[in-house]
């Protein structure tokens, strides 16, 4: 497991993975150099996962929100991610405008799930959503 880890004055973007889930923990506020760094480490952690399909953990609960520059990369990123085989996230989130953007950007992207049924109060619920959706096809989502 490598780790991948991008910080600026105001905010921070780290990137593992575990098995086929890929991990990102974003931190204060996200901008454009953060998201571009997002984009190049989620290719090299996509490389690491020896499956056709995975999940995403977004574990962001100090996150404030992205920039509308940071906004639009991240929705071509989330798109680049489905290409990639993401068939399931699920997000810890407390920031209200976070929260906001994450559910702007899934209906942008066609997830189909609305932004409460895949919101976690705590990391391990969300890994263990993303691990039943994983082990379930039926239940792939995307």
């Amino acid at each position: 497991m490598s780790k991948y880890s991008y910080q600026t004055r105001c905010g921070k973007v780290t990137l593992w993975t575990e098995q086929n889930i890929l991990f990102a923990c974003f931190e204060g506020n996200i901008n454009e150099s953060m998201i571009h760094y997002f984009s190049r480490a989620l290719e090299q952690c996509r490389a690491e996962i020896h499956a056709s399909t995975w999940g995403y953990v977004s574990y962001s609960e100090k996150a404030i929100a992205a920039t509308p520059e940071a906004y639009k990369l991240l929705v071509n990123t989330a798109k680049r991610c489905l290409q990639l085989g993401c068939v399931s996230a699920a997000y810890v989130l407390k920031s209200a405008i976070a929260k906001s953007q994450i559910e702007k950007m899934r209906k942008e992207i066609g997830m189909p799930e609305p932004l409460d049924q895949v919101l976690f109060a705590d990391v391990g619920a969300a890994i263990e959503f993303v691990k039943s959706t994983l082990a379930t096809p039926e239940k792939l989502s995307v």
